[in-house]
């Protein structure tokens, strides 16, 4: 059975927030077992330079058995199902995310890994990979958090909306001309 397999680069911390590294995001969501890799491209500063927590959205899926490993640092990596928050913890929203709370100070360039093990559960690996949420925490400045899902985002910008507007009316006029 195939694994959900995706990537995601981001300048900064996408959906138009800033304060975050350039990095890529990459998983693979198997039946047993999902992997989570950041490599930081650039943009490492005195507020940024830890990630304190990352999750991977599940859709909703329910996982047992969940642990995680990660990349050695300032502690130990914990996992729970829930998304991440400001507070560096893994205690929001419901549980439609695997998420690990730890701390690992990062450097550009620079590769990190975590691991996430859950009890097999067929339906992650059958994922749809556009519809895979990734989060990531950077720390010691709470608050510089990405959280994307890889297929983008469902809200238009302003602009696009325009010139679907000025579109449709251009062509409201030609079939009046006809």
């Amino acid at each position: 059975m195939a694994d959900s397999i995706g990537t995601l680069t981001l300048a900064d911390c996408g959906g138009g927030g800033s304060g975050c590294p350039a990095a890529s995001y990459s998983f693979d969501i198997g039946a047993t077992t999902a992997t989570l890799t950041i490599t930081i491209a650039s943009g490492v500063n005195s507020n940024n330079d830890i990630i304190s927590a990352v999750n991977l959205g599940t859709n909703g899926i329910n996982l047992t058995g969940l642990s995680v490993t990660g990349p050695t640092g300032s502690g130990t990596w914990t996992a729970n199902q829930a998304s991440i928050n400001s507070s560096s913890n893994c205690t929001k929203g419901n549980g439609s995310f695997m998420c690990a709370a730890g701390g690992v100070d990062i450097s550009a360039p620079g590769t990190y890994t975590w691991v996430f093990s859950y009890d097999s559960n067929t339906a992650l690996s059958l994922m749809d990979p556009g519809t895979v949420h990734i989060g990531a925490n950077y720390d010691p400045h709470q608050g510089f958090i990405v959280s994307q899902t890889i297929g983008g985002s469902a809200v238009p910008e302003p602009a696009s909306l325009t010139l679907l507007g000025l579109g449709l009316l251009g062509v409201s006029f030609l079939r009046r001309k006809k």
